[in-house]
């Protein structure tokens, strides 16, 4: 018989369809700046299809919410039933509605107020999550000290890296001494990440101010330390991170 489970997208075909989307004009880029800051107006769908679209480069709601869960599998042994828990680029909540249930508050952060009111619809029935704007690279609504799980994936790739850099700060503020914090980036080392860059630049992607910035291993362990956090590293088609406090 037939599988005939949804299938996430590979890394291939997302890299693909995002290298198409960055290349061409963007319908959503005219959007104000608001509250959000120059980030923010980058992302601004007009309804949830599209904002699937945008955040995971595919048309399948099937294949967004397999992916939500697949990156849950991996944040789960890290939460706890009593734990405050931050989502940064939260978009309309692909992981937060699966992490939402493993913890005592849910901090959804996006620097898109249209990303974040999506988000509420989309999570309306947990109780448990309040919504902050990011503000460039700060949210103040966020107590420091206050968190003991933040998580953002594939997320920091679309900022400059100066600017990423002073999210990694921001997170340092808000995360417990004895916090944990879980990154993801795309490694440029890897054939897949590599051919991107290449059709980055050739297809003059490389201007779009939302573009993803790819990372080598080196980089991402000499940047944690400089930010604040000693950092597990484990490289792959992806750079995945479990950084904590120092």
């Amino acid at each position: 018989m037939a599988d005939s489970r949804p299938r996430r997208p590979s890394p291939a075909a997302r890299l693909g369809a995002a290298l198409r989307r960055l290349a061409a004009p963007g319908s959503d880029r005219g959007a104000p700046a608001g509250a959000g800051g120059r980030y923010g107006r980058l992302w601004n769908p007009p309804d949830e299809t599209s904002a699937i679209r945008q955040i995971y480069n595919t048309d399948s709601p099937a294949s967004f919410e397999e992916g939500g869960q697949l990156d849950f599998d991996w944040l789960r042994p890290f939460l706890g039933s009593g734990s405050t828990v931050l989502d940064l680029g939260c978009g309309i909540g692909r992981v937060a509605r699966y992490v939402a249930p493993h913890c005592s508050v849910l901090w959804a952060v996006d620097a898109s107020q249209r990303m974040l009111d999506l988000a509420a619809e989309r999570l309306q029935g947990l109780t448990n999550v309040r919504y902050a704007l990011c503000r460039d690279v700060v949210f103040p609504d966020v107590p420091s000290q206050s968190v003991d799980v933040a998580y953002s994936l594939l997320v920091l790739q679309h900022l400059e890296r100066e600017d990423a850099f002073l999210l990694l700060e921001e997170l340092r503020r808000v995360v417990r001494p004895t916090g944990t914090v879980l990154l993801t980036y795309p490694n440029l080392l890897s054939e897949i990440y590599l051919q991107g860059f290449v059709d980055y630049a050739h297809t003059g992607a490389a201007s779009n101010p939302s573009r993803a910035r790819l990372y080598t291993p080196q980089e991402v362990e000499a940047i944690l330390p400089a930010a604040g956090f000693s950092a597990e590293i484990e490289a792959g088609t992806e750079i995945r991170v479990v950084a904590r406090p120092v």
